[in-house]
């Protein structure tokens, strides 16, 4: 590998760990393996082998949810690792995936130590306003924990390929008699994942809809775009199509602008996690995404970051989902500077961004990102690569419309709107019929991994079969005990 090549990869893991530079959709495309598979490929000269290996990291880690920062491994370093290794040492993609599975933990150290060294960010921030020295947010939420994520990130990909470097002649020479127990140690954790994301559906419908299409692919080898399209038309059908964005202004007393507005809620979706901390988790990035709405309502310097600091306390929620929170709290503080009235929204924001946090995370983690990748990763391991970015890039809008719609609405209709986005997500007929959609999406990609070809043999492929589909059989038995 070359140190430029080396260097970019740096660059994408870094890209893809941080919210910064993604508009906070890097954690959902970026951050997957399908995508970081593909751009590590495209760095290394093989985009779609490396699309293709990321594709079978990524049913592993499918069922991959962080709240609270926190996770059982990095699957988008397990990417990297593989797609590298498939690309560069010839690995096929689920020996690849296996192989570079170990080093998914690896990731783990960045957040584990990661939000331990912010608080000293968050320490440093209020020594220098406790000393009047108004600090500048953006250094403290933006700046140093982004360098900070930078070193970890190239320090962490450099330990990666480094230990990779040691296994590399023993990959190239005996890689035929070690082919085998790759191949079976990868389709075991492409089978375990399978098999307890079924069992954690608890539903046997939806043990059903896997088992019905994974055997309807196996026998008549339907091409994954008749799949797509289908599924395409249902979620169209069920999405909520009356969602609108409010922007009418109540009175003509407003100073906040809608480019005002737009420019905070960019700053927000970059930095939402710039700043993680124990500490304070999002705190200081709810204060970054004030600090331009403070400037336009005080003209004083010393009052601008007495508005800033008042809101670098303690704060945590989805940050798509708890946006209108920031809509609201934005309204209020413009009305408090109107009225020359301070009004404590301390206990606003503690009393909402619990409701919100726990309502997103089992949307946008739960049921829309793992519904739109397994899309992707059905038509990746069909060989469908250009139209695997169709569901990625959906996912992406959704997450951006669901956090702007949010936060504009959020500022003009109050503290009404998160109910009302609550009853919406809780009544959504997506998320209701989300069991039967994605176990059905989830039997076509397992099914097109057993007909793919990447198996050494048709002993392994009928083996792999059977296993499969006695495993979603025996948990069909136990859910009706």
């Amino acid at each position: 590998m070359t140190a430029l090549e080396f260097f970019l990869i740096s660059i994408l893991y870094f890209w893809a760990s941080s919210t910064a530079l993604s508009l906070g959709i890097g954690y959902y495309t970026i951050y997957r393996p399908v995508v970081s598979g593909f751009m590590t490929g495209l760095i290394l000269g093989d985009p779609f082998l490396g699309m293709m290996t990321g594709a079978v990291v990524n049913i592993i880690y499918m069922n991959f949810v962080s709240t609270g920062g926190s996770f059982k491994g990095d699957q988008c370093l397990t990417a990297v690792v593989a797609a590298a290794a498939a690309v560069k040492l010839g690995v096929g993609p689920v020996e690849a995936a296996s192989f570079a599975y170990p080093f998914g933990y690896l990731g783990i150290l960045i957040w584990k130590y990661r939000l331990n060294i912010n608080s000293i960010f968050v320490n440093k921030y209020e020594k220098d306003y406790e000393n009047g020295k108004n600090p500048d947010i953006s250094f403290y939420d933006g700046l140093y924990p982004q360098l900070l994520l930078y070193v970890m990130s190239s320090i962490i990909v450099g330990a990666a390929f480094l230990i990779m470097s040691v296994f590399d002649n023993i990959i190239m020479d005996y890689y035929e008699n070690i082919k085998l127990f790759l191949f079976m140690a990868g389709m075991f954790l492409v089978s375990f994942s399978v098999i307890n994301i079924l069992s954690n559906l608890k539903n046997k419908y939806a043990y059903l809809s896997f088992e019905i299409f994974f055997l309807a692919v196996i026998i008549f080898d339907i091409s994954s775009y008749w799949f797509f399209l289908a599924a395409a038309i249902i979620l169209f059908v069920l999405s909520n199509k009356s969602i609108r964005i409010h922007n009418k202004r109540s009175n003509k007393n407003n100073n906040i602008s809608n480019k005002d507005l737009m420019y905070s809620w960019f700053i927000w979706m970059n930095f939402s996690h710039s700043c993680y901390s124990y500490d304070r988790l999002q705190g200081l990035a709810f204060a970054h995404s004030m600090k331009n709405i403070f400037k336009k309502l005080y003209k004083d310097k010393d009052e601008v970051s007495r508005a800033i600091h008042s809101h670098a306390e303690f704060f945590n929620t989805e940050p798509n989902m708890g946006t209108p929170i920031h809509g609201y709290i934005i309204s209020v503080e413009e009305q408090s500077s109107l009225n020359a009235n301070h009004t404590d929204t301390a206990y606003i924001k503690k009393g909402m961004m619990g409701i919100a946090a726990g309502l997103g995370d089992s949307y946008t983690q739960v049921v829309l990102t793992p519904l739109f990748i397994s899309l992707s990763v059905m038509m990746c391991l069909d060989g469908i690569y250009i139209a695997a970015f169709l569901p990625i890039l959906y996912l992406a809008g959704s997450i951006l419309f669901i956090s702007y719609s949010g936060w504009m609405n959020g500022y003009y209709t109050g503290r009404e709107y998160l109910m009302e986005r609550i009853n919406t997500v809780k009544n959504s007929k997506v998320k209701k019929h989300f069991l039967h959609i994605f176990s059905g999406i989830l039997g076509v990609a397992a099914a097109k991994l057993i007909l793919s070809g990447l198996e050494p043999s048709n002993t392994v492929y009928t083996l792999e079969a059977v296993a499969l589909s006695a495993a979603a059989y025996w948990v069909i038995k136990r859910s009706k005990r």
